[in-house]
């Protein structure tokens, strides 16, 4: 009885000002600069398997002192950018809202690794001076993972 649940629950992830809900934690593994990566890993009772992960980089620098029509400059310019690379990588973009309005960047791919096939969704988003980088990597191809549900921004 205790092994469905467990199976099912889900860990509110506080990473970096948001939270992301995940069947398992999301651990600190590496900074790379300016950049923090949190993952996890997670198998289902069918050998599924789910990686999270997001990635933080502080755009701290790169925002200093721009406001209004700058501001909205750098971000049209920062989201036009990431599209335009992952349309070149064959990667299918849609522009999207999150739940608190917040305008993001949804990337879908598909990845063969060993001869297995992985679907792979990633979330591009800004918020307070930061990108973020919300990935789910999953060999389970039937069923459409709804990742933004799982990002909350306060």
């Amino acid at each position: 009885m205790l092994l469905p649940f467990m199976a099912f629950s889900q860990t509110e992830n506080k990473i970096e000002g948001l939270t992301i809900n995940t069947p398992c934690e999301l651990e600190y593994t590496r900074n790379l600069g300016n950049q923090n990566n949190y993952s996890c890993v997670f198998q289902d009772n069918n050998e599924n398997i789910f990686q999270y992960s997001a990635t933080v980089q502080n755009l701290f620098e790169d925002m200093k002192g721009l406001t209004g029509n700058s501001l909205q400059v750098f971000k049209d310019q920062f989201f036009k950018t990431a599209k335009e690379n992952a349309q070149s990588n064959g990667e299918k973009t849609e522009n999207i809202v999150l739940a608190n309005g917040q305008k993001a960047l949804k990337i879908e791919s598909y990845l063969t690794y060993a001869d297995q096939k992985f679907a792979n969704t990633s979330i591009l988003f800004l918020y307070k001076q930061k990108s973020f980088i919300v990935n789910l990597t999953t060999n389970e191809l039937k069923n459409s993972y709804n990742l933004t549900d799982r990002i909350k921004i306060k």
